[in-house]
């Protein structure tokens, strides 16, 4: 680093220290001239002989002060007055001289040993000691130094206040500016403002303080062991040879492992030879060896058909996730001492990945822990502190396997995607020995400090992003996609979930409140818009309580809520969903969108005129979609004359494409099929039929790519109005995902090139 420097004869500046300084030397004059004129910083460095006019990088100490000019002002004589605030210590390694001013390289110096706990002791006696010695000091001065020690000051910051008003010479105050060792600089001071009988006061101070702790500690001691024996005369506290014995007996009546039995015992009998204060620490970190389970566990529900009626009635669909969990089922009641699975559950939020694995949980009989890692940033929240800290503890991992009392628990560690990582430590790589069917079996916890096995827990994660899973982990776990619930699917779980708790929540009868498929459906349409169901049932919960009111006030004894009720009740409508044009226009072609609530019929529109070849690309598309519309534009352009678009000159008209609905932002390449189609109609003026969408990527050479989300996509076409479908043949695999009721009423054309499209639509 280089900035200006200012060479003073006899005045050091201490960091946080304020000093005034008269100039007259024209280089000294020209680099405050330079430091003011950009940051106002400026090095203050003290020469080592004040009769040299022209100082060298010789003539100079080699430690000086970062400052910051606070005031400047011009005297009579063409002197300055310059006020400067020290910053901070630094280490000069070369003095340079350009254009009459100065400036120095220079490194800054890091304080050492400045731990105030460390050096409590030292601090209480430099304040003792200001009083008596530092007496030339104004009382503002007086007032602001005693000011440091309220609280827990800092004694790098006390230390440089009280070298600034020292009343030494130049010599020692630069030898304490240069010592970097907080510890040492304190100590030079106390030697600086003390006499040899002073030095012998100070030390025989201390050892007092030290005899007296001392003292008072053997006393408390004493006495404690005083109450201890009278109450065990008088009978009321157990002794601590009966705690020994009874954790004894426990270790002796149960089968813990050989190991565990091997520390608890030279544990117990450490205790029995400690002090009280040791005793507690030791006797916690016993009773968590004794409560953690370590032989105990429970009996898995095998019974295929049971599991699977408990899940079907918590849980509408998620057949990937149920037929998972019957497989898992399967292979144990063939192997017993198969290890147990890592399954996460991947999916936006309120779709139902925690309460399925509660559900899971319940149908398997197991027992239910749940550990929510979100903004989890501390490595000892998964492995624990070592028993030696004051206060530690074991890790979550540990604390959860208390709390289930079992070996084989369901273990659900939720919000997988949400931990950090920061300086003390990184949670996720304490995970793996967690999440590693071949390290978990030897777990090792700082706290308890015996291997644990946790190979007989299974383990559910839950994320919202599968990218944001750090990898390691990723490679370690058994990926399962719950993607958002459709509006049919919606409907299910309200009829049969929602409505009835919803009901037995607010001691509503089923004769009293009763909801039609049709307002359901108007909710979920017109007031939601998610991919889970968590506004659905705060909007039925909404109406329960509001028709409670009316009961309460003699207005309706029961009531069948309708699409008129729905909108009584909840007033204004807030979300539209697309739907088909009411007649074919040129230029304007559905396309199908894959959302986070969903999907949806995106309408595309293209129109031309008269211009200079420019293409206009609005309605919030992002990059990829861009990429998209320039492609397809780039197609049609080598393809005009197969495609009928004649008498067009392309260097002479604008094309503008618009995809309605601005505010929400579209990505993606799935709309490339729909944006070629849309440009063929609308420069060749032939409408396409408002019943038909389409979907799929598209190359330069007209070739239709695979795309995702097919359900999402056909449910919201058909509920647009949408009778035919095209998309990539790739895709037809996926047709199995969508609602029999929906694919019955659709006819697909499934493409490989998009010729195959040009001629259905407009050949005929």
């Amino acid at each position: 680093m280089n900035k200006p420097v200012l060479l003073t004869r006899g005045i050091v500046v201490f960091p946080g220290s304020i000093l005034d300084i008269e100039i007259g030397r024209l280089k000294s004059i020209s680099s405050i001239l330079v430091a003011s004129q950009n940051d106002k910083k400026i090095v203050v460095v003290c020469q080592k002989d004040p009769q040299v006019e022209d100082p060298k990088f010789d003539d100079i100490y080699n430690v000086g002060t970062l400052c910051e000019i606070t005031f400047m002002q011009k005297n009579d004589d063409s002197s300055y007055k310059v006020s400067v605030k020290g910053i901070k210590r630094v280490l000069i390694s070369k003095l340079n001289e350009t254009n009459k001013s100065l400036d120095v390289d220079f490194e800054p110096m890091k304080d050492l040993n400045s731990n105030a706990k460390d050096l409590g002791d030292k601090i209480r006696l430099l304040y003792d000691m200001i009083e008596k010695t530092i007496t030339n000091i104004s009382p503002k001065e007086s007032k602001a130094l005693k000011s440091l020690f309220l609280g827990t000051p800092s004694p790098s910051k006390v230390a440089d206040q009280v070298a600034a008003v020292l009343p030494v010479d130049q010599a020692k105050k630069q030898a304490l500016l240069q010592e970097p060792d907080v510890n040492k600089r304190i100590d030079l001071i106390i030697r600086s403002t003390s006499r040899e009988e002073d030095a012998k006061t100070i030390d025989g101070e201390v050892t007092r303080k030290v005899n007296a702790s001392l003292s008072r500690q053997q006393k408390e001691f004493y006495l404690r062991e005083k109450m201890r024996v009278v109450k065990e005369e008088l009978g009321e506290i157990n002794s601590r040879e009966n705690d020994t014995n009874s954790f004894k007996k426990r270790v002796e009546e149960n089968p813990y492992p050989d190991h565990v039995k091997k520390r608890i015992l030279a544990e117990l009998n450490r205790m029995e030879a400690s002090n009280p204060q040791e005793n507690s620490i030791t006797r916690t970190y016993v009773e968590w060896l004794l409560d953690v389970p370590w032989w105990q566990k429970t009996t898995d529900n095998n019974d295929i058909r049971h599991v699977e009626e408990a899940l079907n009635k918590s849980h509408y669909g998620l057949e990937k996730v149920k037929e998972r969990i019957i497989e898992y089922l399967a292979v144990r009641a063939r192997s017993p001492e198969s290890k147990a699975p890592i399954i996460c559950l991947v999916g936006p939020p309120g779709v139902g990945k925690s309460t399925l694995a509660k559900s899971i949980a319940e149908a398997l009989d197991k027992k239910f822990v749940k550990m929510s890692l979100g903004g989890v940033r501390d490595e000892a929240e998964i492995r624990g502190h070592r028993k030696t800290y004051i206060g530690s503890m074991p890790g979550r991992i540990i604390k959860g396997m208390k709390q289930a009392g079992v070996i084989n628990p369901l273990f659900l560690l939720d919000e997988l995607d949400k931990m950090t990582s920061d300086m003390r430590g990184d949670p996720a790589s304490a995970m793996l020995e967690v999440l590693d069917p071949e390290q978990n079996n030897n777990f090792s916890d700082n706290y308890i400090e015996e291997n644990y096995d946790l190979s007989k827990v299974m383990f559910v994660a839950t994320a919202n992003y599968a990218e944001q899973i750090p990898a390691p982990l990723f490679d370690r776990l058994e990926i399962i996609e719950l993607t958002s619930y459709t509006e049919r699917e919606k409907l299910e779980i309200a009829k049969k979930y929602l409505v009835p708790k919803i009901r037995k929540e607010a001691a509503i009868s089923d004769k009293e409140l009763t909801f039609e498929d049709d307002a359901l459906l108007h909710i979920i349409r017109r007031y939601t818009q998610e991919a889970g169901v968590r506004q659905v049932e705060r909007l039925i919960q909404k109406i329960a309580r509001k028709f409670v009111v009316k009961q309460q006030h003699k207005e309706v004894k029961t009531q069948v809520i309708d699409i008129k009720a729905v909108v009584e009740y909840l007033k204004k409508e807030i979300y539209e969903y697309n739907v088909k044009e009411p007649s074919p226009i040129p230029g304007v072609v559905n396309g199908m969108a894959y959302t986070s609530a969903g999907g949806d019929l995106l309408p595309i529109e293209v129109t031309y005129f008269k211009g200079k070849g420019i293409i206009n690309i609005t309605g919030n598309l992002k990059e990829t979609m861009k990429e998209s519309a320039q492609v397809a534009l780039g197609y049609v352009k080598s393809n005009a004359d197969k495609f009928g678009i004649t008498n067009i000159d392309f260097n002479k008209i604008d094309i503008h494409i618009h995809v309605p609905s601005g505010g929400i932002p579209k990505d993606g390449p799935s709309a490339g099929v729909t944006l070629t189609t849309a440009l063929i109609s609308a420069l060749s003026n032939r409408p396409v039929p408002n019943t038909m969408a389409m979907t799929g990527e598209i190359t330069l050479r007209g070739r239709v790519g695979i795309i995702g989300g097919v359900k999402e996509k056909v449910i919201s076409a058909f509920r647009g109005g949408v009778n035919e479908i095209f998309m990539p043949l790739k895709d037809e695999r996926y047709l199995e995902d969508v609602p029999k009721e929906v694919s019955d009423h659709i006819a697909f054309h499934f493409v490989e090139h998009y010729t195959e499209i040009y001629k259905t639509i407009f050949n005929n």
